[in-house]
């Protein structure tokens, strides 16, 4: 028990003690605590990851539809000139060239080495 002074010797142990407690378990508490921030910190950082690869799905889901709606109101005879037009041959770089002066309005080179 501490001295007897103005104070009452019981709140003065009482303080003691818990200053002992606090002092022995802050070290504790400070690495509690900051696991803690670290925990919700990476809960939020997956949160933002999933919300956006909804967000991508999203953007999918509306690219494939608008591509759909885009072939669904073309003109099938259309499509079936181009697709004859774009796969002639069997060479890949030769598609691609055609393919890519189809897209620009040019006319196709319908010459192919060795035919």
């Amino acid at each position: 028990m501490a001295d007897e002074t103005t104070v009452n010797s019981q709140i003065t142990d009482a303080i003691t003690q818990v200053n002992a407690s606090v002092g022995g378990s802050s070290d504790a508490l400070a690495r509690a605590m900051a696991d803690q921030i670290m925990a919700h910190a990476v809960s939020v950082a997956i949160q933002n990851a999933v919300a956006q690869q909804q967000h991508v799905y999203m953007l999918r889901n509306a690219v494939t539809a608008a591509a759909v709606r885009a072939i669904l109101d073309s003109d099938p005879e259309q499509a079936l000139r181009f697709a004859d037009e774009a796969l002639r041959g069997d060479d890949l770089a030769e598609t691609i060239e055609r393919l890519s002066a189809i897209v620009k309005g040019k006319p196709a080179d319908n010459t192919q080495p060795g035919k």
